[in-house]
């Protein structure tokens, strides 16, 4: 546990920013925020928005509790602007953040260094076979994804930076959450995600009801054990700090895994995924956050 003079720390939840997953980001931030306040944190909030980053340093915080989702908080940018202020802040660094918010460069990464499937990027607009998945590469919350079941829907996405179109893999959706617990890397479960949506979109993920979650996930044993030592390495690979969530794909032909995304900020609500599967291990809501400021420290 957390030595009691931990709590004497300035810690300061920012949350909000401007990207689309500002709401998100207030929920997940504000839950942090009552949490903490409840058992007695020296902690405040902070509502970020484009023209107000610099009165963060007025309130002189030891510790910021990074809650942002999207541009500028997933993305290393707090991290960066933060730590030349000598300020601690949770979550993973900015090198780290930056890698990870990209999904096509974090795929190259791994494919490289540990091998690891993930779905074909397609790139040439005369090789597709309809249907597919058009992704934003940067993003979470599962925010832009949609099918594209012909050339008319496709447009001109195809060489845009933005934007990844991929194969359509049919199987079952699995997550792992990763933290540090006591310095020591864990990952806290794998569940799988059933939807009656083409894809585990942001209504699903965040709209009660919406979607159902088996933990632990229904597959083998091996299969889960592979996943919850792929995903530590891949976290210990990546040089992560504090916590992550890692999704993945099995397919329903072979059951062959395909590595979708890794969220370095994951949300912190109450439908959110991570809470969940650190309550399948008996760690409270306020230890998995406890655990996430002490890998700052």
């Amino acid at each position: 546990m957390i030595d009691t003079k931990f709590k004497l720390n300035k810690i300061l939840v920012v949350a909000g920013g401007w990207s689309d997953e500002r709401e998100i980001s207030l929920m997940s931030g504000k839950n942090v925020f009552l949490c903490l306040k409840k058992n007695k944190f020296n902690v405040k909030f902070f509502d970020l928005k484009i023209d107000n980053i610099q009165q963060i340093l007025r309130h002189k915080p030891d510790i910021i509790f990074n809650s942002l989702h999207g541009e500028f908080g997933e993305d290393g940018g707090l991290n960066s602007f933060v730590q030349k202020n000598n300020i601690n802040i949770t979550h993973s660094g900015a090198i780290t953040s930056a890698l990870c918010f990209n999904k096509r460069l974090l795929k190259k990464f791994l494919k490289k260094q540990l091998n690891i499937l993930s779905p074909k990027e397609i790139k040439d607009k005369y090789k597709i076979n309809y249907p597919v998945i058009l992704k934003p590469n940067w993003g979470g919350s599962s925010k832009g994804i949609r099918f594209i079941n012909n050339k008319k829907e496709l447009k001109n996405k195809i060489g845009n930076n933005q934007n990844l179109i991929e194969e359509v893999i049919y199987g079952k959706e699995l997550t792992v959450t990763v933290i540090e617990n006591n310095n020591k890397i864990e990952a806290l479960g794998v569940t799988e995600i059933e939807f009656n949506n083409k894809h585990y979109d942001y209504i699903a993920k965040y709209t009660k009801n919406k979607s159902i979650h088996f933990l632990p996930a229904r597959i083998s044993k091996k299969q889960y054990n592979f996943l919850t030592k792929i995903s530590k390495n891949i976290f210990r690979l990546c040089n992560c700090k504090g916590i992550a969530r890692l999704d993945y794909l099995m397919c329903n032909k072979n059951e062959e895994i395909y590595f979708l995304e890794m969220n370095t900020h994951p949300g912190l609500t109450k439908l959110s995924l991570a809470p969940e599967q650190a309550n399948y291990q008996n760690y409270s809501y306020q230890y998995l956050l406890e655990q996430i400021i002490h890998a700052s420290l």
